[in-house]
């Protein structure tokens, strides 16, 4: 009997030592934070990992509001907000985060807005009991390029379930803009193509577009050695980022072709009404004598040849 209860002492306690390692290995990955920095190239989001001193919900959100306003000690990644831009205050209400910036807040360039936005979205959601994060300028509800407000955003605008459709493909119809053969006309190349669905179709239509035409009586627009550091789409509005070659490697062409045949052919495919192209993630710079990328373009098909002109 003595043995018996020996035996079922010793699967006793093993059971609750089996249950108590499952238990910290849960609280372990519960409790897994991130802070959110900007790349050295500043075209990408860097992740830290973080482990908040606080517990409850709004000690925490105090603690990541301060770390996003502190300076990066780190010589690897940039904070997220430029200098001279400034969270001014933030509330809590409900499961809404809203954090208020001074004026200079709508100066960041698209390309950086966007990073940050995103940045700020994920830091503070990730916290339990916010769902949301609204942000306002002075008091006013922030607006978009056109002057709609954004409205309380949330993780899911932000962050793509990585699993769905894992290595599945799919066709598509698109519309592909090149050059003609005087180089002063874009001419439009019906392409059907078979990609892979884990990959953005707006990203698809640009490495298409660096691979140049099939046709032998069209040119290309852009040179195959431009490297695309990144393409989204947020709010309408699709953001590309090439790197120098862009602006270095410019082909024989009309000086508008390159833009317009990018802004055309995204905008035949997707549901977008403008494209930012931004070089190594500035948008300060012009391309080729007058073609500032400071501005959306919309799509232009003034530019395609017509019958008489071919």
């Amino acid at each position: 009997m003595k043995k018996s209860r020996k035996i079922l002492t010793f699967f006793l306690v093993l059971c609750l030592l089996v249950l108590s390692g499952c238990q910290k290995k849960q609280e372990e990955e519960a409790t897994k934070y991130s802070m959110y920095y900007l790349a050295l190239s500043e075209t990408k989001l860097e992740t830290v990992p973080l482990e908040p001193s606080a517990e409850d919900t709004e000690d925490m959100i105090q603690e990541i509001y301060q770390k996003l306003s502190e300076p990066s000690d780190s010589e690897e990644y940039l904070r997220l907000l430029p200098d001279g831009v400034l969270m001014k205050n933030y509330s809590f209400e409900g499961q809404t985060v809203t954090l208020n910036f001074d004026e200079e807040y709508k100066k960041m360039n698209n390309a950086r807005e966007i990073l940050v936005r995103t940045g700020m979205v994920l830091a503070f959601t990730q916290i339990p009991g916010v769902s949301y994060v609204e942000f306002q300028e002075n008091g006013n509800p922030m607006t978009d390029s056109d002057g709609r407000e954004l409205g309380p955003m949330e993780r899911s605008s932000f962050v793509e379930n990585e699993g769905k459709n894992i290595n599945s493909y799919v066709f598509a119809d698109l519309n592909l803009y090149f050059s003609n053969e005087n180089g002063d006309h874009l001419v439009r190349e019906n392409r059907r193509i078979h990609y892979s669905s884990n990959v953005p179709l707006e990203r698809v239509i640009v490495e298409k577009l660096l691979e140049g035409p099939k046709s032998d009586d069209m040119l290309p627009t852009l040179s195959s050695n431009t490297k695309i550091l990144g393409v989204s789409i947020v709010e309408g509005i699709c953001y590309v980022n090439l790197d120098k070659s862009f602006l270095t490697e410019t082909m024989s062409v009309q000086q508008e072709l390159p833009i317009y045949s990018i802004v055309n052919s995204l905008t035949d495919a997707c549901k977008i009404h403008g494209v930012q192209i931004s070089v190594e993630g500035d948008t300060k710079v012009t391309f080729r004598e007058s073609m500032k990328l400071d501005k959306v373009y919309q799509a232009d098909y003034s530019y395609l040849e017509t019958e008489d002109e071919s």
